[in-house]
């Protein structure tokens, strides 16, 4: 509806055409101020831009937490070389092996199990062919058993022999 059409004489027109004027200011600024509180709401949780001597500032601090991590490790791997050491084992083991928190009770384990296949395998004799030295008169004088078992033990003295 438009307001001519109400058969508003000009000066009443004025009047309602100031006060439509007037409510649209009312809510015009309240609008206005409403978003200035928003934006200054969202502007407290934005970032605040760093200058370049808080980004350098926080390149030297990651590189120095980097730096205290390496020692760490390094000590670490000390640590675990010494305790192998105490335990009878090469400390080269230090660099593979990767122990949680208990490291005592596992380097216990890893001794223990270390030891015990160390000890299992070092008492084992190595099987040994025997060389025997047999000459070409000691050959024909041997019996047809004792032929066989040259044979099966040293089969190339045997060839050589009997030809």
């Amino acid at each position: 509806m438009e307001l001519n059409e109400l058969n508003l004489s000009e000066e009443q027109l004025g009047l309602v055409q100031k006060f439509v004027q007037s409510e649209t200011d009312k809510v015009r600024t309240d609008y206005s101020l409403k978003l200035k509180t928003a934006n200054d709401e969202l502007a407290k949780f934005k970032p605040v831009e760093k200058s370049d001597k808080e980004q350098e500032l926080e390149l030297k601090e990651k590189a120095l937490l980097q730096k205290e991590q390496e020692l760490a490790n390094i000590e670490h791997s000390y640590q675990v070389a010494n305790k192998l050491s105490e335990k009878g084992l090469p400390k080269e083991f230090a660099k593979y092996l990767n122990l949680g928190d208990d490291a005592d009770k596992t380097l216990d384990e890893v001794s223990t199990l270390l030891n015990g296949i160390i000890l299992n395998q070092s008492n084992k004799p190595a099987s040994h062919t025997k060389q025997q030295a047999v000459n070409k008169s000691q050959f024909k004088e041997m019996s047809y058993a004792e032929r066989m078992n040259l044979l099966s033990t040293n089969p190339e003295l045997y060839k050589q022999l009997s030809k």
